[in-house]
C-alpha cells in the first residue's frame, strides 16, 4: 500500500466533520428504503477532510464497484503489459443483465481492453466490466474466471483500507456495500492512474464492438454531468435503485508556488478535490449537492491554507506526493 492511502486511512478514520448549510435540506432528503444520504469532501494533496456526513455507514453503491472492475484490470494489463488494442471476447455470462449491457454485446463478440476500459468507467455498462473480469480473471484461474477476479477486487479493498466494503460481484449490477469513506479510499487509489484520469475526463467516447457480422460503433455518453464544472474532470457518477443516485468527482485546480523550508527554494504543488456522494433521491439534487459542496470545498481549503504560517505549509509538514 503507498504511503499516501495509509495517511489517508488516518485522516477518514478520525470521524465526520459538520455538514454544510447550504446542503442541509438536500442531505435531509432520503431514498424511501435508505437512511440519510453519505458523502465524504477532502483535498487529496494535503490529505484534509472538508466535509462528511455519515461517512462510514455501509450502503449498496452501484456502479461504482465498476471502479474498482476498472482499476483491477488496470494493474492486471500493466503487470501482464497487455496492450489497450488487444480484443477481449465477450463471454455469456456478461450478457446476464440486459438492463446494463449497453453495448449490446453478445456471446462472442470481441471488443478492445481500451473500448471495455471506457464503457466500464464512463456509463453504467455491466457487461463490459465482465467481460475484462473474465479476460482478467481467465489468466488466474480459467475455470472459474470470475470469481477468481472478483477475489482479487476484494483483496484490493482489504489492501487499501476499504474496511465496510464487500464486492459481491464483477460489475455494479450485483449489488455490493460499502461506505463513503471506502469508496473515497477507491477514489484515491483510481485517479493516481493516468488511464483512469484519460478516460474519465472524456464527455464522450466512440467504441467498436466485432461481431460475426461485422463491426459496429457506439457512443458512449459519460454519466458524470460535473465534468467541467468546478475543475471536475473525473471520476465517474452511477445511479441504481437500490444505490440511489451516488458519484465520485475528482477536481483540479491550477498549481500553486509556496516554500520548500527544506530546501529553500521555491516549489509548485497541485490542489485537487475529491467528493463521494452516496443515496441522494434524484440526479439533480445529486449534482447540485456536488457543485455546492465543491465550491464551498474550495473555500474551506483556501481558508485553512491561508491561516498557516510559512513553517506549517511547508511540503514536509503538510504533502505527501501521489506517486508518479
Amino acid at each position: 500500500m503507498n504511503r499516501q492511502i495509509k495517511r489517508i486511512i488516518g485522516f477518514l478514520g478520525l470521524g465526520t466533520a459538520g455538514m454544510l448549510s447550504s446542503c442541509s435540506q438536500l442531505f435531509s432528503e432520503k431514498l424511501p428504503h435508505e437512511t440519510t444520504p453519505s458523502f465524504v469532501l477532502m483535498e487529496t494533496n494535503s490529505e484534509r477532510v472538508l466535509r462528511a456526513q455519515n461517512a462510514n455507514e455501509r450502503r449498496p453503491v452501484g456502479m461504482l464497484a465498476n471502479i474498482a472492475t476498472a482499476v483491477v484490470a488496470i494493474d492486471w494489463k500493466t503487470q501482464k503489459n497487455i496492450s489497450l488494442d488487444t480484443l477481449l471476447t465477450v463471454p455469456s455470462i456478461a450478457c446476464r443483465w440486459p438492463e446494463t449491457n449497453l453495448l449490446h454485446l453478445r456471446p462472442g463478440d470481441r471488443i478492445s481492453l481500451r473500448d471495455a476500459l471506457h464503457s466500464t468507467l464512463m456509463w453504467d455498462d455491466s457487461a463490459a466490466a465482465t467481460t475484462l473480469a473474465v479476460a482478467c480473471g481467465s489468466t488466474l484461474n480459467p475455470a472459474d474466471p470470475a470469481d477468481s477476479f472478483l477475489q482479487e477486487m476484494n483483496k484490493l479493498a482489504t489492501a487499501i483500507g476499504m474496511t465496510q466494503t464487500t464486492f459481491k460481484g464483477v460489475n455494479g449490477a450485483v449489488r455490493s456495500t460499502a461506505c463513503a469513506r471506502d469508496i473515497a479510499l477507491l477514489g484515491m487509489y483510481a485517479i493516481q492512474k493516468p488511464l483512469v484520469q484519460t478516460i474519465c475526463s472524456k464527455p464522450t467516447y466512440t467504441a467498436t464492438v466485432h461481431a460475426p457480422t461485422g463491426a459496429r460503433n457506439v457512443v458512449i455518453q459519460n454519466t458524470n454531468q460535473m465534468l467541467g464544472n468546478h475543475g471536475v474532470d473525473g471520476v465517474r457518477s452511477a445511479a441504481s435503485a437500490s444505490a440511489g443516485f451516488c458519484t465520485v468527482a475528482s477536481a483540479k485546480r491550477s498549481s500553486y508556488k509556496t516554500l520548500n523550508t527544506a530546501k529553500d527554494k521555491p516549489a509548485t504543488y497541485a490542489q485537487r478535490l475529491l467528493l463521494v456522494i452516496l443515496g441522494m433521491p434524484s440526479a439533480a439534487t445529486r449534482d447540485t449537492a456536488a457543485a455546492r459542496l465543491l465550491s464551498d470545498g474550495w473555500t474551506e481549503w483556501e481558508g485553512w491554507y491561508n491561516s498557516l504560517t510559512p513553517q506549517t505549509k511547508s511540503p514536509e509538514n503538510m504533502f505527501i506526493r501521489l506517486p508518479k
